[in-house]
């Protein structure tokens, strides 16, 4: 078998486990490599794998039986060399599987590929919409901020009326009066935006610590 980089660290912790052997169920198997770590994708991650022959695996896994007692296998995930030939290699794939499935014409396939062009195009279409969405949650917080700041201001300018008529007196102008009111509505709202900021800063850290989204 070949084992994943962190199943190597999990059972093997400090040792080359190259050569060693390994319990599988009631099966003794030999370990011939470490596969290179890779990290996660969108096809899982083989780091926390572990790589046997199909023909081991279906005598070792307890796996459903079909009527006739055959072990089923509920997946296949193939690498394809060129991908100018994927389009190719699904409609081979799929002959073969409809005829081993003795699948006649106009019969719906019993089974399902899924390429990585359509993973793809799945996650994009998703994206776009959490886009949209999250544009117009922004949207209303935004709007409902700037209600928000405008309530504030209407209180303090409504405060501030003896103020204001005591500096008009004093010959201040009006687009003073308009200037300064807008200068504390804009440090207003720099000091929450800011404020905001890190407070999501600080929750999302903490999320991604403690792995509260895994």
């Amino acid at each position: 078998v070949v084992l994943g980089s962190s199943v190597k660290d999990t059972l093997f912790e400090g040792t080359d486990p190259v050569g060693q052997q390994l319990r599988m169920g009631r099966n003794i198997v030999r370990v011939i490599g470490v596969l290179e770590s890779k990290g996660a994708s969108l096809m899982g991650s083989t780091d926390d794998a572990i790589l046997i022959p199909l023909t081991a695996m279906q005598q070792m896994v307890a796996q459903p039986r079909t009527s006739q007692g055959e072990r089923v296998v509920s997946s296949i995930a193939l690498t394809v060399s060129d991908e100018e030939r994927a389009d190719y290699v699904v409609e081979e794939i799929t002959s073969l599987l409809r005829t081993r499935h003795w699948l006649g014409p106009g019969v719906d396939d019993d089974f399902n590929i899924i390429s990585m062009e359509e993973i793809s195009s799945m996650l994009s279409e998703t994206i776009g919409t959490m886009t949209l969405l999250l544009g117009a949650i922004a949207a209303i917080s935004l709007l409902v901020g700037g209600i928000g700041v405008m309530n504030i201001m209407l209180v303090s300018v409504l405060e501030r009326t003896r103020e204001i008529g005591i500096r008009k007196a004093l010959g201040a102008r009006e687009r003073d009066i308009w200037g300064q009111f807008l200068i504390e509505a804009a440090l207003l709202t720099l000091a929450g935006g800011i404020i905001g900021v890190a407070v999501g800063w600080v929750v999302s850290m903490g999320v991604s610590r403690t792995g509260l989204m895994t």
